[in-house]
């Protein structure tokens, strides 16, 4: 799953909270996928940390659920500290928006769909 690497760009607003012109695309499509379907009714934080990273550096990228349906983004790499909740389902849309646009690339670039990867 690493193999399939590519930019990731999260754009808050007209601001670039977190680029990376190398990510593992894949691997963070098949971690976001099994946390978007895991529990229906029941969000988890979500925290993503790659296989070629330490841990103990802290998480690439995350979603932390402050109260409510209220969720921070944070990344050991973020450009700024973002201090405005952002809500679940805008979080949600993006998540799948990401999903269906790798969806797409992969499709085209591999044959194959991230998809095929997930066990949830």
């Amino acid at each position: 799953m690493i193999d399939v690497a590519g930019e990731l760009k999260i754009m808050i607003d007209e601001s670039c909270f977190f680029h990376e012109s190398s990510l593992a695309l894949l691997e963070l499509g098949v971690k976001l996928k099994i946390w978007r379907t895991r529990n229906p009714g029941v969000v988890d934080n979500f925290y993503y940390f790659t296989m070629e990273h330490d841990e103990r550096e802290g998480p690439i990228l995350a979603f932390i659920q402050k109260s409510g349906k209220e969720w921070h983004l944070f990344s050991i790499w973020q450009e700024f500290k973002h201090e405005a909740p952002i809500s679940l389902d805008v979080l949600f849309r993006a998540v799948d928006q990401y999903l269906v646009e790798l969806e797409d690339m992969l499709i085209k670039r591999f044959n194959i769909r991230y998809s095929d990867f997930v066990k949830v």
